[in-house]
């Protein structure tokens, strides 16, 4: 008996296809129309044999399956997420329905509903009130800070008028001692008069930045300066008219003079 040729041989290899959720809505289809015409029911064994999965190696099936499992509950939870309120209605009809108590999977979702209902009512609670109200006390706080800025800004042109006025005393009383002086020493009275012209000047910018007060101390301060600026004046006018005398005398001296008497500072 002789063999068959090679080319004579047609053999077709079983074949499964591949394991996805579209492979089981095909069999559970079935299965819904069998189940409504009174006909046989689907059984699993048949499933898995009518496509050839008996051909398969078992951990190579468990693990297609284990796969389509994991995708089939990420799925719905996907789907669970998008629309909770209405999945968790629908677990609440079903254990009514059934008669019996929540388990402990629905007990879960009540209590995450509960505490993400919660969560949300607290943002809302920080949104509406504890932001705004925290931004008050932040804009509350750095406008007093400011404030005490301000106010230290004060007490220290307070000290340092006084202690300008007092030391601006001392120069003046000088300098009126050596206008009495003949000849006078230029140098030194040209010196001693541009200080002091310098130190009534600051004193009067001074003076001008706490004009808004009107506190008893810088009403001290103001009649001070006043009698400085008095006392400096005449010792301005002593010393002008020596040098109208002979402005060759005391060449320095006069341009000294000359630039005081056209800044028109002394106010």
């Amino acid at each position: 008996m002789d063999f068959l040729e090679d080319d004579e041989l047609d053999l077709e290899l079983p074949t499964a296809p591949e394991i996805t959720r579209d492979l089981f809505a095909e069999g559970a289809e079935k299965y819904v129309e069998n189940k409504s015409n009174r006909k046989k029911s689907l059984v699993i064994d048949e499933f898995l044999v009518s496509n050839n999965f008996h051909y398969i190696p078992l951990d190579s099936l468990i693990r297609d399956m284990s796969t389509l499992s994991d995708e089939v509950v990420h799925t719905l939870l996907d789907q669970v997420t998008t629309d909770y309120n209405d999945y968790l209605e629908f677990c609440r009809v079903y254990s009514k329905e059934e008669g019996g108590v929540d388990n402990q999977s629905f007990s879960e979702l009540e209590q995450t509903m509960n505490e993400l209902n919660k969560f949300m009512s607290q943002l809302n609670q920080l949104t509406t009130n504890d932001i705004p109200q925290t931004s008050e006390v932040v804009s509350d706080t750095v406008d007093y800070l400011r404030k005490l800025d301000h106010i230290l800004d004060l007490l220290n042109n307070h000290t340092q008028l006084s202690e300008m006025i007092s030391l601006g005393k001392k120069l003046s009383k000088l300098l009126h001692q050596m206008c009495g002086q003949d000849p006078l020493e230029e140098l030194l009275c040209t010196e001693l008069t541009n200080q002091l012209y310098n130190l009534v000047d600051k004193s009067h910018l001074l003076l001008d930045s706490v004009a808004s007060l009107n506190s008893t101390y810088v009403h001290h301060l103001r009649n001070e300066y006043q009698g400085l600026l008095q006392e400096f004046q005449i010792s301005l006018k002593i010393l002008t008219d020596k040098c109208l005398e002979d402005p060759s005398k005391s060449p320095q001296l006069s341009a000294l003079l000359v630039s005081i008497l056209k800044d028109n500072k002394l106010k």
